[in-house]
């Protein structure tokens, strides 16, 4: 059971974390972001970019194209169907 003196410490930790400019991200991105992970996955395997194809050209502009909560941050971007040819150098 959390006492009062832990319920406080968090509570003093999420004021820091918002004075610092860090605040919480729009919900609609929330779920974008959690979409990003089957896309994640499919793009490190050698399997056709279909989520990936999706999730560039209609998730992404749909949750774009929503209204956004004031004072909310974004999840870092990432660049879909782009891959990058690494070589094995010894």
């Amino acid at each position: 059971m959390p006492t009062a003196g832990s319920i406080r410490e968090i509570i003093d930790k999420y004021k820091t974390k918002i004075e610092s400019g860090i605040l919480p991200p729009d919900p609609a991105r929330i779920i974008e972001f959690v979409l990003r992970i089957p896309v994640t996955v499919e793009h490190v395997t050698p399997l056709p970019p279909i989520l990936e194809y999706v999730h560039t050209n209609f998730t992404r502009p749909m949750v774009e194209a929503l209204p956004r909560l004031p004072l909310t941050s974004d999840f870092p971007e990432y660049e879909w169907l782009k891959w990058i040819k690494e070589e094995w150098k010894m």
